[in-house]
């Protein structure tokens, strides 16, 4: 009996050799579907200075790869964090990530983002020569039958799907826009192309080993305009961040650069702060590796996907670094796609045939509309924590400076509710530490229906959690006008934000 004939191969093209890239090219191969990576930089993993929060909805997967325990390896989860206001008030110290530990089975832990490239590059094995570098995109021909992607050194890449892993200033994703437009969308992505905001810069770097902070200990200052977070991980190496409210909200096209040159004097307001009690900002800076200056931009954007494009991590869902997530995100936007491409494919094969046009518009659309609201509800914590750290309203100030020593539970359930709803690969085994931990993880919650009677009580007696200490505390402890004030902002907790 003659061997049934194999539909032709299919291909997708990753722009992008990121976090996100690199994950959606493992998945892949883990399916035997045919990728290239181009990447815009000579190489995959330079050392710019930045760091990455890994969390267990991120780690989960990377395990399922099997990359998990070399990062493991290399860092120091945190095991608590220790809040201070300006003045190096002590205000609390929080082990909420030893709770999502045992919970969970992976913990939280910062390391560079270059180590992780590394591995990720790494373990693709003899798929490395797909990865390509030097590729900068400039342009994409979309045709019935497959994509053609443009590179500035004249070589060109076909395909059947390009997938945008291309940062905060996609190309993929403008050129998508472009093509919505030449197919009559202009008022769709209207809102798209005026979503993205900014309302704080960041400096962010790496220091070597800094006298009174300790592996595994975290501290965050909190107070009105700017925080600072930082984390010590292996071997003493500091990972920092300084958070700075801007002058005004930026939209989109406005969004400031900064000149690197400056960061000097960028900083120097701020050198005589605590990180601790004991420990000031000019202590680490000092000791800086590398830093780098940047606006922090802020969009979840409406339109991830249409026809033969779609767009995954920093490109569609770039948030504000405070709660870590940014990365985890990623990570979680690339194995759904993957979820998604093996599914079209297998179902595609038994016609004997590739998916067409149509085939993937219906695919990617159903991605789109069961992954959005979970990245959208990750992307309004993160940018809520930021200003909650940064003491942006009278109510952040009570709940940072007042309330924090008595929200820890609060804390870890609400990060507990935003893991176990997270992403797989579906087709993978369940590692061994995502079985054994004490709170099943359950990813159709990332599909849940956020509407009805019922999630609308949950969040509101969610949110009274944190509002009534708030009311007794201004109710007995304020004059009439901070009572107002803070009324009004228990009001928007409850119901509004």
């Amino acid at each position: 009996m003659p061997d049934k004939p194999s539909s032709p191969p299919f291909r997708v093209v990753i722009v992008g050799g990121s976090i996100a890239g690199l994950t959606l090219a493992h998945c892949l191969l883990r399916k035997d579907i045919d990728f290239v990576v181009l990447e815009s930089h000579d190489e995959i993993a330079p050392q710019v200075g930045a760091s990455i929060g890994l969390l267990p909805n991120g780690f989960r997967i990377l395990d399922q790869l099997g990359l998990c325990d070399e990062i493991l390896d290399a860092t120091v989860p945190i095991l608590e964090s220790y809040f201070w206001t300006e003045q190096a008030r002590f205000i609390t110290v929080n082990r909420t990530s030893q709770h999502v530990h045992k919970r969970h089975g992976y913990p939280i832990a910062f390391v560079d983002r270059q180590l992780v490239l590394e591995v990720l590059y790494k373990h693709l094995g003899q798929a490395q020569e797909r990865v390509l570098t030097g590729k900068k995109v400039v342009k994409m021909d979309h045709r019935p039958d497959g994509i053609k992607v443009h590179c500035s050194d004249q070589t060109v890449f076909e395909g059947d799907l390009v997938v945008g892993a291309d940062g905060v200033r996609s190309v993929v994703r403008h050129q998508m826009w472009e093509y919505m437009e030449s197919k009559g969308l202009e008022r769709e992505i209207a809102g798209d192309r005026q979503r993205m905001v900014s309302n704080y810069s960041c400096v962010f770097g790496i220091s070597e080993p800094t006298p009174g902070l300790e592996p595994g200990i975290g501290h965050r200052t909190c107070t009105e305009g700017w925080s600072f977070l930082e984390s010590t991980s292996r071997e003493g190496r500091v990972y920092w961040f300084l958070f700075k409210k801007l002058g005004r909200k930026y939209f989109a096209h406005e969004v400031p650069r900064f000149d690197q040159a400056n960061i000097d004097q960028y900083v120097e307001p701020f050198l005589e702060k605590p990180i601790s009690n004991i420990v000031s900002f000019r202590d680490i800076y000092k000791r800086a590796i590398s830093t780098t200056l940047v606006p922090l931009e802020e969009a979840c954007y409406e339109h991830w996907a249409i026809d033969r494009w779609a767009c995954i991590g920093d490109s569609v869902h770039k948030m504000t670094p405070n709660l870590g997530q940014g990365g985890n995100s990623a990570i979680e936007s690339a194995a759904s796609l993957a979820n998604a491409i093996v599914h079209l494919i297998e179902s595609s094969s038994e016609r004997l045939q590739k998916p067409t046009t149509s085939d993937l518009h219906a695919s990617l659309q159903k991605w789109q509309n069961n992954r959005r609201p979970r990245a959208m509800r990750i992307f309004e914590q993160a940018n809520t924590l930021t200003r909650l750290e940064a003491v942006d309203t009278f109510a952040d100030k009570i709940k940072a400076h007042y309330l924090m020593p008595y929200l820890e539970s609060v804390m870890t359930s609400k990060m507990t509710k935003s893991i176990v709803g997270a992403v797989k690969v579906d087709y993978l085994p369940m590692p061994v530490k995502a079985l054994r931990c004490k709170v099943p993880y359950n990813d159709s919650r990332s599909r849940e229906n956020t509407e009805g009677t019922n999630a609308l009580m949950y969040k509101v007696l969610e949110r009274a959690l944190w509002a009534v200490p708030l009311l007794v505390f201004v109710l007995v402890a304020r004059g009439p006008l901070e009572r107002l004030f803070a009324l009004g902002g228990i009001e928007r907790m409850l119901f509004l934000e």
